[in-house]
């Protein structure tokens, strides 16, 4: 079963500490509303891991013995889901019902960064989350019946929902 290897790979516990960090904000933003806060930040490496190489090399990625061991934690997979449904709702989308969320704050809306969108819906694939890839599936196709351009960096990332 293949895992990181790499040299600049953080190690699963360093990836929990920033993940639960991380968390720790989004939980906080979300409380107080905050949600211009959660699209500000750059947090997707560490809070939806990938198999593929990122702008930070493979500092974060992981490959399907790291997803094991990860899965094989209860609490950092609490907190994984918690985040999924946390940005989710900063977009103003009810990850549960697949729906947009009825009266939403004003900055609860997409935000144009298709990259992010389409980093936690690869991450909830690659950890089996089929239901909630589901809802943000739907949510992609929501955006783009509405004109959502889901290129970034030259790359077509809406082949993810097709």
């Amino acid at each position: 079963m293949k895992r990181n290897t790499h040299p600049e790979f953080v190690g699963l516990e360093k990836l929990k500490e920033k993940q639960k960090w991380q968390l720790g904000l989004f939980q906080a933003w979300a409380a107080n509303r905050q949600w211009r806060e959660i699209h500000a930040a750059h947090y997707d490496w560490w809070m939806f891991p990938i198999d593929q190489e990122s702008s930070y090399g493979f500092a974060w990625t992981v490959y399907e013995g790291d997803v094991r061991e990860l899965k094989a934690d209860g609490q950092y997979m609490r907190n994984y889901l918690q985040g999924v449904e946390l940005l989710a709702t900063a977009w103003g989308w009810d990850l549960a019902a697949q729906t947009y969320i009825i009266n939403p704050h004003p900055d609860q809306c997409w935000q144009h960064w298709p990259v992010r969108l389409y980093k936690c819906a690869t991450s909830l694939k690659l950890f089996g989350f089929a239901a909630q890839f589901a809802s943000l599936k739907q949510y992609a196709h929501e955006l783009m019946r509405q004109g959502a351009d889901m290129t970034y960096g030259g790359r077509d990332l809406g082949r993810l929902f097709r």
